[in-house]
């Protein structure tokens, strides 16, 4: 079992979360400045879309965008998805080249239409493919004399908890499993269920892999510890090596930090300026209305935040989000 550099993170490891539309180039780096996450994943990126792309030698085609990152992120893993076994041999070939720290393997992402195609949280009801990826991506990653560790993030079942489901897993003996505790059929409904996470911990722990948990992390607290959406606090100890926290870190990127910081208003909002010029800088040949969802995400809970993000959501560059929120500041004293 490669471990790889996941050996060496400190535990509890906090992580962001891959989130499809949302983990960019521009997110991840200031996420990892300003939240200061152990690990950080890409978004996640279509085998079958990035082979045939390399194939075309289209060295200018969109999806190259989904694997650019700053050194910065370090480490950082690259999150692959699909159902193909050879399209994900043939993608982890040209990922391994990258310089990513590790390889994750989509297995839990909600889209009715890409588990219906047997990708993303499809994978759970094909233990059989399940295995075959697996090796296709180990498989890869040796053929280019690399020893990056392949990791897989899932949720804890189909329609229901899945015990067989955990045991394939713990049998596929990988270095890190992360899941979230939610069944595909649930989406993003309810609450996700951190005793069912608990129970699937033990199994997969035994056999050697490092466990972590996802879904409704509000905060990091101290003592090993963390508080959900729902208020309640789970005490990570001896059941899970960490979190990965996806929408909460979204226009809030301290939402990672360990050490409990709280940002000022004017913190924040400079932030929000900074992420637009990253933006800019890192992306641009995208079109800027992608940037204003990041901008909006930002403005929430502080007086005056409706007006902010109805200007923000109509911004068309960083200059003029920067002027937008000087002059928010002005008026607010800040």
């Amino acid at each position: 079992m490669n471990k790889g550099f996941w050996k060496k993170l400190p535990l509890p490891i906090v992580g962001l979360s891959p989130m499809d539309g949302v983990t960019d180039a521009p997110m991840r780096f200031i996420a990892k400045k300003y939240g200061q996450p152990d690990i950080i994943y890409t978004e996640f990126v279509s085998v079958d879309g990035l082979w045939r792309v390399e194939k075309r030698g289209e060295t200018k085609h969109k999806i190259w965008n989904e694997l650019r990152f700053d050194e910065s992120e370090r480490p950082v893993v690259a999150q692959l998805f699909g159902s193909d076994p050879d399209s994900f041999y043939e993608a982890t070939k040209i990922v391994a080249k990258m310089g990513f720290d590790g390889i994750d393997i989509n297995m839990g992402c909600p889209s009715p239409g890409l588990e219906k195609r047997g990708g993303g949280a499809g994978l759970i009801r094909d233990k059989g493919l399940t295995h075959r990826v697996i090796e296709a991506v180990r498989k890869g990653v040796v053929e280019q004399k690399k020893e990056i560790p392949v990791s897989v993030k899932t949720r804890i079942g189909s329609s229901s908890p899945d015990r067989e489901w955990w045991e394939a897993l713990a049998r596929e003996e990988l270095p890190v499993v992360a899941m979230h505790g939610r069944t595909f059929k649930q989406l993003y409904s309810g609450e996700a269920d951190w005793e069912i996470l608990r129970e699937a911990s033990k199994i997969i722990k035994e056999s050697g892999a490092l466990f972590l948990g996802n879904g409704d992390v509000e905060k990091i607290l101290p003592g090993n510890k963390i508080r959900l959406t729902n208020e309640k606090i789970v005490d990570l100890t001896g059941d899970f090596d960490g979190v990965l926290v996806g929408r909460k870190a979204i226009g809030n990127p301290w939402a990672l930090r360990k050490d409990g910081y709280v940002p000022s208003l004017k913190e924040i909002l400079e932030v929000v300026i900074e992420h637009a010029r990253e933006f800019e800088k890192n992306l641009p040949d995208n079109k800027f209305e992608i940037m204003r969802k990041h901008l909006t995400w930002y403005a929430h809970g502080f007086e005056g935040a409706g007006g902010l993000r109805r200007k923000l959501v109509v911004s068309n560059s960083a200059d003029e989000v920067e002027k937008i929120v000087k002059e928010f500041l002005d008026i607010s004293g800040n």
